[in-house]
């Protein structure tokens, strides 16, 4: 056999092939990828000094975000917006009431009966997270929490999302 002729030979590669593997594995990447983050505005997170690790957050945890200008978005809309409904804190309200008689509806939270004072009241057992800009006004966070312990919501388990890092200045961190 002469080894010269066949390494002379013209071999051709077809990628048509390779190509279509490799689309679909973007499709399908596009696909599977990770949608419990639709939830989460791009915010700049206040920095904690003390934190606790979210590693396992519970998936019928309700997320309600709070952007810079005050504005209120939970499943990507805007619920709340302070130059439109100024101190009318009324769509709060009603966000909260409609996530709890949803997630009471759906089975996603779920009540426990708590002794408060000298009666036993239905809470949702279920925490919320509040997650606000690093320069949201408190007095819009502050109207949230107190919305959530009304008693015809009654939130009772309020999670505030922290940064273990302070994104604006990476260079400090946390002792």
């Amino acid at each position: 056999m002469d080894l010269q002729k066949i390494v002379k030979q013209n071999v051709e590669m077809d990628m048509t092939p390779m190509i279509d593997c490799v689309f679909l594995l973007m499709i399908f990447f596009v696909l599977v990828i990770d949608l419990s983050q639709k939830n989460l505005e791009d915010l700049i997170l206040p920095r904690a000094e003390y934190q606790e690790p979210d590693d396992q957050p519970p998936e019928n945890r309700p997320i309600i975000n709070v952007l810079q200008s005050g504005a209120v978005v939970y499943e990507q809309n805007v619920v709340y917006d302070p130059t439109v409904h100024g101190k009318n804190y009324a769509p709060i309200k009603q966000l909260l009431l409609d996530i709890r008689r949803q997630g009471l509806l759906t089975g996603r939270l779920k009540l426990k009966e708590e002794k408060v004072g000298s009666k036993m009241v239905p809470l949702i057992d279920d925490p919320i997270l509040i997650r606000a800009d690093k320069w949201t006004e408190w007095h819009y966070i502050g109207e949230i929490m107190k919305q959530c312990s009304q008693p015809d919501i009654a939130f009772w388990k309020v999670e505030l999302a922290m940064s273990e890092q302070d994104k604006e200045n990476p260079k400090k961190r946390t002792p």
